[in-house]
């Protein structure tokens, strides 16, 4: 309404300064939307890359796991073996001593 009533030589002037000031906004905008997508696309590639390192590092912990577990098994056989051969060795100190009596002259003995 204000349009109508305003002066016609003034109104393309007007029009004109107030397309220029929206194509000015437009650009700025524009410029901003360019500069987001490309931060955009950088973080999509960083996320990926982070991905990529945690299954890496995951796979890592999985295999170090195995490994653990492995050897876990190992030890426990290793400790069972070890102590058979402590009970073993029992015996053979014990017999052992039993010859070096037997062998040993006592006293009141001839030989």
């Amino acid at each position: 309404m204000t349009m109508i009533l305003k002066d016609h030589a003034e109104e393309p002037r007007d029009i004109e300064a107030r397309v220029s000031t929206l194509v000015a906004a437009s650009d700025t905008h524009a410029v901003k939307i360019s500069d987001h997508g490309g931060l955009l696309v950088s973080m999509d590639d960083d996320l990926s890359k982070i991905q990529v390192e945690f299954r890496a590092q995951r796979g890592m912990l999985q295999a170090l796991h195995d490994t653990q577990s492995e050897h876990v098994t190992q030890l426990r056989e290793h400790t069972a073996i070890l102590s058979d051969h402590s009970g073993q060795l029992a015996e053979i100190r014990v017999g052992v001593q039993t010859i070096i009596d037997l062998l040993t002259p006592r006293p009141g003995s001839e030989n």
